[in-house]
This record gives C-alpha cells, structure tokens and sequence, in this order.
C-alpha cells in the first residue's frame, strides 16, 4: 500500500436555504485529501476503461473491475489496498457473457449480476451462467415494445423479483423508465420528460453515407436505497424507492454553476469538422455527473464539472480536453442543497467515484497505475 503526501485545505462554499440573497448563508467546507494506489503485486491492472465498468461489495471492502481485454473481473481489497483476485468468464457459449459487457453490479457473496446487450446475467463467481434476461423479449411478449426501443442499462432488485430499466429509442429520441417483474409477467413504464431533454445535445453525423453519433451520458444507479435516474445535461433528477413504482422529480439550483445546459443545436451535421466544434462547445458547457451516497455521514456527493480543450490536442479529428474544471455538490438524503465547492484538487473528469468509510474516493491513473483521490469532506 502506497500513499501520496496528505493535506489539509479549507475552502469557502455556499449553502443554500433558498429564497433571495439575504437568506443565502455562507459556511466553511472543511476537505481533507490524500492520494493512495492500489498494489498490483504481478499483476498488470486493467485501466483502459477507466473503471467505468466496476462493481462494489456491499460492505465496500472489495471493488471489482471488469477487464475487457481478457473477460476478467479484478478483485480489489479497498481495506488493503492491494490486488487480491482474478475471476475468468467464457465470453461465447451457453455461460458467455456476450462481447458487450457494460454494467456489473455484486448481489451477494456468491453471484453477480453482469449487463451485456442484449442480455442481462447472473453469474456465480466460478463463472456459470444461472439466469438470463432479455428485457426485449420480455417487453415483446407483453406487447409493451416499440420498434426501436432499446434497453439502455438495467438494474437488479429484490433478489431477481424486479428489474428496473432505462428503455431508450433513437429513432423516436424518446426515453422510458420500465419496472418489470419477469416472474408475473407485467411491466410499468413511466414517462421522464426531463431525461428526453438530453436529446437537444445529441448530434449525428451524416456525410457521404458515414454516420457517426454523439450522444449524452445516462445514468441509472442504486445509491442509498434509492434508484436514482438523471443525464449529464441538467441537474435533474428522478428517484424511486427500492420498495415502490413511483417516481420523484428532484431539482435545485446552483450558487456555482448553470443548472442545464443551454443553447441549440441541429440533431444532423453534414461536415465533421463542424461536428467536432458543436461537441467541444457542448462539453464545455456544465456536464453532470450521478449521485453517490455516504452512509457515515448521510448524505450524497454529486460532481459536475466544464470540460477543457486545446485546439492542438486532437484524436481522429475530434478535439480531446485538456482537463476539467469540476465541482462538489452536498445533497441531504431529500436531495436539497447543502454545500458546494470547486474542487481545485481535480483537474480531470471524476469518471468513476464512490464512497466509503465517510469519504469520497476518486478514480485516478497514476503512471499506468490505479489509484484514488480521497476527499474528506465536512461542513
């Protein structure tokens, strides 16, 4: 186990009671950071994704993080801070996972749940396949599907009862939450209006039969025993209960940053140099990332941050950011506004980030090696 050199930084940030000015208050947000990288002992760990596909034990001692490159999963002691394990799993055949593995998530000691389109798994970790599901099919055989739809990410609830679904349609651009119970045979889809906004940020490509399409980050999540849905163009939430089939619309305003994004834009693009100016000026307006909780002090962190560009770092033609310049967002367990910083110490997107043990621990590639930032936050 390794550590970077820990300090202490004192930051002033707003928290926001609502109303005018006058009733804004100030407070002091108090953040303690340090930097620790995992031990890999033999092993070359899998970062190309950036952890992207990564999945937590319950009690959050383990991470594991898919390797794509050898149909692995990792298991990281977050205790020790050390590489402890590698699971092995078919790719093809009857206990494949399929070559699109997106999502995992840990149900308990002996299984896992692995999201590949166009089917979900469970797994146990010796690598047999128990069940399959093809939330499609299902829609299909209820004559709940629209040609188009397809399921986005999936979730796993209540031990296999129901499944929760974010079901997108790129034709119709048009976007539904679907709770399925696949041993009843019946599915609920719910309407989410401010999801389907993400589609004004959207660009394609059409030029001399290539098309390529930009589209915006989606999220789907379990954190505080709540499902959390939202996207990166807005603050905008919606939350469900483990227990219930409603949904809740959430959203609060800023003292640091827009709350959406903003302008207009044309959903074809016949030049890819002009597509590569309309992505970099989306970018660079606020992105926002989902929600984690914190169950030592009760509250949730939520990043969002402005992308960074040179005009001299580009891949395929397309400009690559520099950095980002990113914020903290405190959320109590209602969702309403707490506190909120810039976060000097990140200077790149936070693409994967969880809590544990009351802090907020960062995904960071340190020369080739996987470490993580880790903030302690009070106010």
């Amino acid at each position: 186990m390794r550590h970077v050199p820990y300090w202490v930084i004192i930051l002033l940030v707003m928290a926001c009671n609502g109303g005018n000015d006058e009733e804004k208050e100030h407070s002091i947000l108090s953040m303690k950071v340090d930097t620790v990288i995992i031990e890999p002992g033999e092993e070359l760990l899998y970062l190309q994704s950036r952890l992207r596909v990564s999945g937590l034990s319950a009690n959050k001692k383990y991470l594991y993080n898919f390797n794509s490159q050898e149909n692995a999963i990792e298991k990281i002691n977050l205790n020790t801070l050390a590489f402890e394990k590698k699971y092995g799993f078919e790719k093809e055949g009857p206990d494949g996972t399929g070559d699109n593995v997106s999502a995992l998530s840990i149900l308990d000691k002996g299984r896992l749940f692995i999201s590949s389109f166009p089917r979900d798994h469970i797994f146990d970790w010796q690598g047999n396949k128990i069940e399959s599901f093809d939330i499609t099919a299902i829609s299909k055989d209820l004559n709940q599907h629209q040609e188009g739809d397809r399921p986005y990410k999936t979730l796993y609830l209540d031990q296999g009862s129901r499944l929760v679904s974010l079901i997108q349609n790129f034709e119709k651009k048009s976007s539904k939450l679907a709770i399925i119970n696949p041993k009843k045979k019946n599915m609920i889809k719910l309407s989410i209006p401010a999801i389907e906004k993400a589609k004004n940020f959207d660009l394609t490509l059409n030029s001399g039969g290539m098309e390529i399409a930009l589209g915006n980050v989606h999220y789907l999540v379990n954190e505080g025993g709540q499902i959390i849905l939202g996207t990166g163009v807005s603050n905008e939430l919606y939350v469900m209960k483990i227990e219930s089939d409603s949904l809740q619309y959430i959203t609060y305003q800023s003292q640091l940053t827009p709350d959406e994004k903003t302008g207009s834009y044309p959903a074809i693009v016949g030049d890819q140099v002009e597509l590569a100016k309309l992505h970099q000026q989306i970018q660079e307006d606020i992105n926002f990332m989902a929600p984690v909780w914190d169950e030592k002090k009760q509250v949730y962190y939520r990043f969002s941050f402005h992308s960074l560009f040179e005009e001299t770092k580009k891949m395929q033609g397309f400009p690559q950011p520099k950095g980002a310049k990113v914020f903290l967002s405190v959320l109590d367990k209602d969702f309403k506004l707490l506190a909120e910083t810039q976060v000097s110490q990140l200077n790149q997107t936070p693409e994967y980030y969880f809590s544990k043990d009351g802090k907020l621990w960062v995904f960071e590639n340190i020369e080739d090696e996987m470490g993580f930032v880790r903030l302690d936050i009070t106010w």
